[in-house]
């Protein structure tokens, strides 16, 4: 579940971005489904992986057709 404090936030926030005021509801069901598709699409950078990136040794994986 999600806390008051952070309904109010994301209230706020989504009445800055879009103009609108939005019930506790809707906001608690928009906070949720953005969760979630932070949750899907997040993916930790591994520490080798940056090594690479910086010593010029990473490789491009090559397109799957």
């Amino acid at each position: 579940m999600i806390s008051e404090q952070a309904i109010k936030d994301f209230k706020a926030i989504w009445k800055k971005q879009f103009g609108e005021e939005i019930s506790d509801e809707k906001a608690t069901e928009e906070a949720l489904n953005f969760l979630r598709f932070l949750d899907i699409i997040y993916r930790p950078v591994r520490k080798q992986w940056v090594e690479d990136y910086d010593n010029g040794t990473h490789r491009r994986q090559p397109k799957k057709v």
